[in-house]
């Protein structure tokens, strides 16, 4: 059985937002947790991935309410940049979608289906997206996530979302994140996806479907995510694990978060964590 002394951490707090907060991609604020930094050839740096003993997550959003917690995803497994639909073209634009200069990464244009795509070499859940120039239309606009297929050739509809961008709008008053379960068939790409898609990578397409004609939705920053546990629970509700004698292992993360669908401030954590061994 794993004592309690063996976790570097105690968690154990609220958390009034849906993954770290509306302005906070690409920093630590919100985040639960964070390994302890070591230090190689190339400089000082977080260490990856974490154990958990036992997690709990208390839903007090009012109704009920998706939740989840895993790890983000360190920067240099991902990339992300513009998709152009009607040439079928990806324009790398990693670096303004990983630094915080403001609305500097394009979400989509007024062009029906061009939008923005992620490609990442582990298996990632949702997104964090700062916005810094919110859309605007008329009518709320409809916007659509598909995947790489089994095969690597193809796109799939991502069905399974369950906290999305086309329910806030690319809003800037709002904490904008896109959430789903992973898909089974998930398959890393090997062609056909579109010009420029980088190979061998797990691909999120995220289209305008009925673009904004009046001004398009950019972002300052991204933050990825690896969520588990996934469940929908009631008002009042909690999620609990108690991993004991074993533990939870999640790999290629640096920083521990929760996911909240509702987000309040009455909405509450509590961890065992530890470095993965």
């Amino acid at each position: 059985m794993n004592p309690i002394t063996s976790y570097e951490s105690i968690v154990d707090v609220a958390t009034p937002v849906i993954l770290q907060g509306d302005g906070n991609a690409q920093t630590d604020t919100n985040l639960l947790w964070t390994p302890p930094t070591g230090t190689r050839s190339a400089g000082t740096q977080f260490s990856e991935g974490m154990a958990l003993g036992y997690i709990s997550l208390l839903n007090r959003s009012g109704g009920a309410a998706y939740v989840g917690i895993g790890v983000r995803i360190p920067n240099h497994y991902w990339s992300a940049g513009q998709w152009v639909d009607a040439t079928t073209t990806y324009t790398d634009d990693t670096v303004d979608a990983q630094d915080t200069g403001s609305a500097d990464f394009a979400l989509e244009t007024t062009t029906a289906s061009d939008g923005f795509t992620i490609a990442s070499t582990v298996k990632f859940n949702a997104v964090l997206i700062d916005i810094g120039t919110a859309s605007v239309d008329a009518v709320s606009v409809a916007r659509a996530a598909r995947y790489s297929d089994s095969a690597g050739t193809a796109y799939a509809a991502l069905t399974t979302i369950l906290h999305t961008a086309a329910a806030v709008n690319y809003s800037t008053t709002t904490e904008t994140v896109i959430a789903w379960d992973v898909p089974t068939d998930w398959g890393v790409s090997v062609s056909g996806l579109g010009t420029g898609i980088p190979i061998g990578q797990y691909i999120v397409n995220v289209r305008a479907t009925d673009a904004p004609g009046t001004t398009a939705g950019v972002a300052n920053s991204l933050s990825l995510y690896r969520i588990y546990f996934l469940e929908s629970i009631a008002n009042n509700a909690t999620k609990e694990i108690n991993f004991s004698p074993s533990e939870a292992r999640m790999l290629n993360g640096n920083g521990l978060a929760a996911f909240f669908s509702v987000a309040n401030a009455s909405n509450k954590v509590t961890a065992l964590v530890r470095l993965r061994s």
